[in-house]
């Protein structure tokens, strides 16, 4: 493969896991905020992402997402609940930002997603897969499969 893997994490572990399993087929490369993706994508040559659902341990002046507006629409006000809500979903509201900002290479999450959600997450966002865990060759499989589909559509890694 060599392409690029843009790994969006508010950790190392998944690009710790793609250097390991995937390092001989990727250039891995990291990003820990919405921010720092949309910089790295900018930059050009990114081909896939591979995105972390939940960002637990990123402060949550980094998250994207209005946490006030957030508390007062879905939860009555509270900005406890709203912060772990927006924590919980970090992975989904940086792949809205990115998409917003005209990206659109391939996206992977290592989460089992219920099937009527996936849908959902491709009705909305595009190229968007998923896999139940962290399983090396699951995971090659899923990112190959999505450079196949990039390269039929003839698409440029935006």
């Amino acid at each position: 493969m060599s392409a690029r893997l843009l790994v969006i994490e508010d950790g190392s572990e998944y690009a710790e896991f793609a250097r390991v399993f995937l390092g001989e087929e990727l250039v891995v490369e990291e990003a820990h905020s919405a921010a720092e993706a949309a910089a790295r994508l900018a930059a050009g040559d990114v081909a896939l992402l591979l995105i972390d659902l939940r960002f637990e341990r990123a402060p949550a002046e980094a998250l994207v997402g209005d946490l006030a507006a957030t508390a007062a629409r879905l939860f009555d006000g509270d900005e406890a609940r709203a912060l772990r809500y927006l924590q919980d979903q970090q992975g989904t509201l940086i792949l809205e930002a990115l998409r917003r900002a005209g990206h659109r290479q391939p996206a992977l999450f290592v989460h089992d997603f219920p099937p009527r959600r996936l849908a959902n997450l491709r009705a909305l966002y595009g190229d968007v897969s998923a896999v139940p865990s962290f399983d090396a060759a699951a995971i090659r499989a899923a990112l190959r499969a999505a450079l196949a589909r990039a390269a039929a559509q003839g698409a440029p890694p935006r």
